[in-house]
């Protein structure tokens, strides 16, 4: 079995407080990877750490097959362009339309893309996600389902190796959240890439993803398919995976 990501060991402490506590966490390459939690229970700060956004205070992140080195900022900057992240605030730049916005990874990467290559890709993205023809809007002109949507594209447009998705549905009318899920479904589908999805939302999980990642504590407490989750011994697991406490 190939991991394309792991914590090994993991504690980060914010505040005086262990936010992340002895997190063991391996992603198996080429499938889609749910990560549910209660709130305040770490799971921003895994997919942070795991896209090298925040370094841990002990322990490591493990990448494509190695440690990152995260005081060597030349190979980080590499290995992050292996990465692709849709932030939990969307987080979409206000001075860029929407094509510039989901080219920004691409012109700004460490990996050149010719410019009539980055043009093709981010025509491709949109469509995949049902913008095409939205490249010359602005942010402000789309709806929160629309900006999600831009999002997704942008995170998906440099056909990263790992995509990982921060609550990317979060505020979201349960149409719009079913056809998001389905896109990114489709996303790692038609890539392959290895996808980490953290979400509340464990009906429309359970939908699409392949493994179950329960974070408890700072800690996973489970791995697994969602019907080995449901039968598990400890409540918290069977609860937080929409079962019976």
């Amino acid at each position: 079995m190939t991991f394309a990501a792991e914590t090994r060991n993991v504690r980060k402490v914010l505040s005086g407080t262990p936010v992340l506590d002895g997190c063991d966490l391996a992603l198996e390459a080429g499938r889609l990877h749910g990560l549910v939690g209660a709130g305040s229970s770490g799971k921003t700060l895994v997919l942070k750490t795991l896209a090298t956004l925040l370094p841990p205070d002990s322990g490591d992140v493990v990448l494509f097959g190695e440690a990152a080195d995260f005081g060597d900022v030349g190979r980080l900057r590499t290995v992050r362009a292996r990465i692709g992240m849709q932030f939990q605030n969307v987080a979409l730049f206000d001075f860029l339309d929407v094509a510039g916005n989901v080219a920004f990874p691409l012109v700004n990467g460490d990996v050149p893309v010719p410019p009539g290559e980055v043009a093709s890709r981010v025509e491709s993205a949109l469509a995949a996600v049902g913008l095409a023809g939205a490249g010359g809007l602005a942010p402000h002109e789309l709806s929160g389902g629309m900006q999600r949507r831009v999002a997704i594209a942008r995170a998906a447009v440099t056909r990263a190796a790992l995509m990982v998705f921060d609550d990317p549905t979060g505020g979201l009318d349960p149409v719009t959240s079913s056809r998001i899920f389905g896109l990114i479904a489709d996303v790692q589908a038609a890539s392959g890439s290895t996808v980490v999805l953290a979400s509340h939302d464990t009906d429309r999980l359970a939908r699409v993803c392949h493994l179950f990642h329960v974070v408890d504590r700072g800690r996973i407490a489970f791995t697994g398919t969602l019907p080995d989750g449901l039968a598990h011994a400890d409540p918290a697991v069977r609860r937080l995976l929409g079962g019976d406490a």
